[in-house]
This record gives C-alpha cells, structure tokens and sequence, in this order.
C-alpha cells in the first residue's frame, strides 16, 4: 500500500514538473526550434524555457546536480525564480548573480547547479550569453565551422557573488545552434565510451537539411542506439535552433 501510495506520488509529481516546462518551442520569425527532454526518473532536475521578453526572448537550460526528488524541487525553485526576477531584471550576468544567490542561500550551498541563458535578439539575428558551468552549446555554421559558447563564470549555487560576464555571437542563416544537458553527450555504451560532444557534431551535420523537431528526435534516437541496451544514467534535454527559417503552427 505504502508503495503504491509513494509511485502515485511520482507520477503525480512528473505531471506537475512537466507543466512546468514550455507545452511547446515558441514560434519565432526567423527561428526553427525543437526540443526533446527526457527524465532518467520519475522526476529530474533538467530544465530549460523560453521566456518572451518584448520582442525577444530568453533561451535557459539548466541542470541541477544529482538527479530525483531533490533536484526536481531545486529545478522548481529555479524556474519560479527565474521568472519572477526577468520581470525587472534585465542584465544578463545580474539575473546570473541573482539565481546564483537565490541557490546558494535556499540550499545552504548543499546543492549546485550549471546554467545557461541566451537572449536572442529576433531583430537583429544576435545571441547574448552568460554560460554559468554548463556543456557549453555548440554553434555549426553553415560552413562547416563550430564555435562553442563558453563565456559566462562558475557554476550556480556554490560561492558567494562570483563573476558573471556576457559572451554575444551573430547568428547567421543556416546556422544550427545546439543546447543540451549532459545526459546527451555523457550517456555511455556498454563499453563505457562517451557519446561526446565530436558525434553530436558529426550526426547534425549529416542531417541539417532536417526541420529543428526532427533533428533533436533524430540525435535522441542516435544516442539511444549508441548506448544500445544501457539505461540512461542522467536526465537529457536537447535543443535544437536552426537560424534563417520559421516552423509553422
């Protein structure tokens, strides 16, 4: 009985941290987005948004350290915070300090987390960035070329008003831009061998003619197989941004 009691509770509990997450990517002219996530547990402590700010709007991917219940309340906290402080904070890097001291005080430094935020400027096809910690998202020009968007400070929640500093990269067409948490480039095969960050690269360059939601199915399902019959060790979350096109409704 008590078992029973404690699954319905988790079930109960993934439903409500899922509403927590967008239903959808946002439509953004210019922009194709596609998301995949998907928790090793019940509940997990990946998490990611999109936040409208004017015409703009705040890309964020996150992952807490460890993984179940705990996590789960450290990614609600997180997100209620978040959205509370872009209400009337406006800098990048003093949304970071914020977070970082929100975390910090409420976890008594016991819980950590890595964080990115992007801003995308719609108008201008430009990238704003603080990368607190987090696997670094992955640029793939049309070119061929990669840039990864390291720029930022330490990691959320562990020290007393650390540094935050702002990285910015104009976005051009045809340009992919990947965001993840490290269930993707982490998950291992039986071999204990990463799936690491040069294959995702490779996998998306063979299949960038593909629409965003498409594309992070497709690298999902290429790191499934890789890992074949492991079970995934940590929670994945996968965005894709394809610049210079615009999914429809």
């Amino acid at each position: 009985m008590a078992r029973q009691r404690f699954e319905k509770e988790l079930t109960l509990a993934r439903g409500i941290q899922r509403g927590l997450l967008p239903a959808a990517p946002p439509l953004l002219a210019g922009f194709d987005i596609g998301v995949v996530s998907e928790p090793c547990l019940e509940v997990g402590g990946d998490y990611y948004d999109f936040l409208p700010l004017g015409v703009n709007t705040l890309l964020v991917v996150a992952d807490v350290e460890g993984k179940g219940i705990s996590s789960a309340l450290i990614m609600s906290n997180l997100q209620a915070s978040l959205r509370s402080l872009v209400r009337n904070l406006h800098s990048l890097e003093t949304i970071m300090s914020s977070l970082n001291e929100v975390i910090r005080v409420d976890t008594k430094a016991q819980k950590f987390l890595s964080m990115f935020l992007g801003l995308i400027d719609v108008r201008g096809q430009m990238l704003h960035y603080v990368n607190a910690g987090h696997v670094p998202p992955i640029l793939i020009r049309s070119s061929g070329e990669t840039v990864l968007l390291e720029t930022g400070g330490l990691l959320v929640g562990l020290f007393n008003s650390p540094e935050y500093s702002r990285g910015r990269i104009q976005l051009r067409r045809n340009d992919v831009l990947l965001l993840c948490t490290d269930g993707i480039v982490e998950a291992n095969n039986p071999n204990l061998e990463e799936y690491g960050a040069e294959r995702l690269i490779n996998f998306v360059r063979g299949h960038q003619a593909c629409g965003a939601q498409e594309l992070v199915a497709a690298v999902n399902n290429d790191v499934k197989r890789f890992a074949q019959a492991m079970p995934p060790t940590d929670d994945r979350v996968l965005i894709a941004i394809k610049v210079g096109q615009t999914r429809s409704a």
